[in-house]
């Protein structure tokens, strides 16, 4: 794969947590409507939800790579073989290419298929005119048996994005999907618009995840260890932590990663309940999700969400969550295979 047929993508999260690509955000917002039978607003004011376009990003980082003299990118190849010899590590990209290293840092994705997914076809449009009625929302459940939302925002003079997003175990067909989009549009604010470009994804929601052997120089990285948040999908700001971590590592300086850590333990077992519950009850899930928005203070939900929480947090949200379902799911963890 070479860059130009990168798949270009949207990344959006809550400023939460510093990071070196703050200046390429292009789209901020202050709040955001989760809708069921009723809505409530969730006040970003603190932690504004941003967006950063994957073409900027890598504009930026590529520029950074080619002034170094120390790194070379390599595309469209695989990884033949991989050894140990010693204490290097020996890796065959090609039959004429070896190369050593004593750190690899592998992003590779796990092969094996996954229980649950979120799917989500997103459509980005352009109106003739600034919507005057349009609100972002982060998601607008249908009232689909499935757990299925639309999620909505604004990108800049009269550009939004539109997203049907599914939490589910089966394949969706993405054509379908796409004309949800534009029947969603359609409805909320008419047909006088016009289609720019179009995404499609499939994010693995699991808990399942292998943690990296201690003092080991091999080490996974991304969505292999755990850097997606199971319940949610959030990856980019749990990159950027992964990625401080191993610069700690590399200069010699305590750490510990976040997948070890006993708040991140106690996010996992959550978010399998919570899978559990989506994958048994979509309709009832639906429920579940925005009584936790209604119940909790917007901080409180963000930094959840955004794997910064506090045990105070951690311990609001688990005490205004329903008790007979989750106790009920809690018991059946204990025999259940992890999601």
């Amino acid at each position: 794969m070479k860059r130009d047929n990168r798949h270009r993508k949207t990344w959006s999260y809550w400023n939460t947590y510093q990071h070196p690509f703050e200046h390429l955000q292009a789209y901020s917002n202050s709040s955001l409507i989760v809708k069921n039978s009723s809505q409530t607003t969730l006040d970003c004011n603190t932690y504004n939800y941003s967006t950063i376009d994957s073409n900027d990003f890598d504009d930026f980082v590529f520029s950074e790579l080619e002034q170094s003299e120390n790194i070379d990118v390599i595309f469209d190849t695989n990884i033949e073989d991989i050894g140990l010899e010693g204490t290097e590590y020996i890796f065959r990209v090609s039959e004429n290419l070896d190369c050593s290293a004593r750190y690899v840092f592998d992003s590779r994705p796990n092969k094996s298929p996954f229980s649950m997914k979120q799917i989500f076809k997103g459509i980005f449009v352009e109106f003739h005119e600034p919507l005057e009625n349009f609100k972002p929302h982060l998601m607008d459940f249908s009232d689909k048996d499935q757990f299925h939302f639309f999620y909505s925002l604004p990108l800049g003079k009269a550009k939004y994005l539109f997203e049907s997003t599914y939490y589910t175990s089966l394949n969706m067909d993405s054509e379908l999907m796409t004309n949800e989009v534009h029947d969603y549009i359609k409805e909320k604010y008419g047909d006088g618009y016009s289609v720019v470009r179009e995404e499609y994804g499939e994010i693995p929601l699991t808990t399942n995840i292998k943690l990296n052997e201690n003092k080991s120089n091999y080490i996974k990285i991304g969505i292999p260890a755990g850097s997606t948040r199971a319940s949610t999908g959030y990856t980019f700001l749990n990159i950027q932590k992964q990625a401080d971590e191993y610069i700690r590592m590399l200069n010699g300086k305590k750490f510990i990663e976040y997948p070890k850590t006993f708040k991140n333990k106690i996010l996992r077992k959550m978010d399998n309940l919570l899978l559990m519950i989506i994958r048994d009850h979509p309709s009832e899930s639906k429920k579940i999700l925005f009584e936790m928005f209604n119940r909790n203070k917007a901080k409180r939900i963000i930094r959840f969400l955004s794997d910064t929480p506090t045990l105070v947090d951690i311990i609001s949200i688990i005490w205004n969550m329903p008790k007979v379902i989750f106790i009920k799911y809690a018991i059946k963890s204990f025999t259940a295979s992890k999601i």
